[in-house]
């Protein structure tokens, strides 16, 4: 086995200790509540996570926050296998940076999220889930022809939901560490990614001037 393979190991392993270790331990807290009611109820978001916790019947403290703790530990060998440069770096990055350790441990949907955006930058496809699980995930869209009109597609989606008029506002994206998770997410795939990202940008470019 090669030795950043055994590295990257070790990493995971690390990772999954800081997002599983006593993960029942603690009591919901009011989001995490909201989340268990959707699983019972229904609701209008959180598609993915929401649909995981039916299929399973998860309920308690331990099973609403599995899938979340799940997932952000395979985004640690998710970005090392997406990422052109700095792979190592950013999965140790992502796995033991404090943002992306707590989320990981909640029953809510970002680290969902993440992992799909993660993999979406090498599968376009993954964005799909992305979305249906949060709307925020549209931040890690890749800019080429193709995916623009998607994000215009995910705005208007996003806006005509029942629950959309929550409140949003700058001071909430200020005070609530949630809305980085899938931005600093988006921003290490740019860093590991710049060349690529430069010349599908480019080329987005180009063809909207040879469209006009």
């Amino acid at each position: 086995m090669k030795p950043k393979i055994i590295l990257l190991s070790v990493i995971t392993l690390v990772a999954g200790y800081l997002r599983f270790n006593g993960l029942g331990v603690n009591p919901l807290w009011v989001d995490e509540a909201g989340f268990g009611f959707l699983i019972q109820n229904g609701g209008y978001q959180e598609f993915i996570p929401q649909w995981f916790g039916q299929l399973f019947g998860l309920h308690s403290e331990f099973g609403l926050r599995f899938l979340p703790a799940l997932c952000g530990t395979l985004t640690v060998p998710a970005m090392y296998f997406v990422a052109d440069k700095y792979k190592i770096e950013s999965a140790l990055f992502v796995a033991v940076f404090p943002l992306f350790v707590f989320w990981s441990r909640m029953a809510r949907p970002y680290a969902v999220a993440g992992l799909f955006l993660v993999l979406s930058w090498r599968y376009w496809w993954m964005m799909i889930p992305a979305v249906m699980t949060t709307p925020i995930a549209l931040i890690g869209v890749r800019f080429n022809k193709w995916t623009l009109g998607l994000i215009g597609i995910g705005v208007v989606l996003f806006f005509i939901r029942p629950d959309a008029s929550r409140g949003w506002s700058i001071a909430l994206l200020e005070v609530s560490s949630r809305f980085w998770y899938l931005p600093a997410i988006t921003l290490i795939l740019y860093v590991t990614k710049w060349r690529k990202f430069y010349l599908s940008l480019r080329s987005a470019i180009a063809s909207l001037r040879t469209s006009d």
